[in-house]
């Protein structure tokens, strides 16, 4: 038996369409961005409003994470998207008080929202707030 070396040269050409730096999750976090500018003072949204407006019905956690990630900025309201009870979904960075009797943890989006007119009953929901809900327009061709 002998011994045979065979070297081979492959070249291949691939085409890349140039999108930037640009990525999936990026995109996507600024069409969240794009649908919650569109809800304006005295209105509010839900989470999953914003992810059936955009066309992805069972990404309301994903619309959340990408406004958690708004930066100052960003020129978006973010405080005016809640969860679907008219609640607020509390994140620890945005905890203001003491969490004592005396001054109880409250939260930046609830001043934010008290601040433009809104008000809470007593189990933490908006008052009002489905009638409050922004109706976001049909962005289909």
């Amino acid at each position: 038996m002998r011994k045979v070396e065979v070297k081979v040269e492959v070249k291949v050409e691939v085409k890349v369409e140039d999108r930037g730096t640009t990525t999936k999750q990026s995109r996507f976090d600024k069409a969240v961005l794009e649908k919650a500018r569109e809800v304006e003072e005295g209105e509010v949204a839900s989470y999953g409003s914003i992810a059936r407006a955009m066309g992805c019905p069972n990404y309301s956690r994903h619309v959340g994470f990408a406004l958690s990630k708004v930066k100052k900025g960003d020129d978006v309201a973010w405080w005016r998207i809640m969860n679907s009870q008219g609640k607020i979904s509390y994140r620890a960075k945005d905890r203001i008080g003491k969490g004592t009797k005396k001054s109880p943890f409250t939260s930046l989006q609830r001043k934010l929202l008290e601040k433009e007119g809104h008000a809470f009953s007593d189990s933490g929901a908006l008052v009002g707030f489905h009638q409050k809900l922004h109706t976001f327009r049909d962005s289909s061709p």
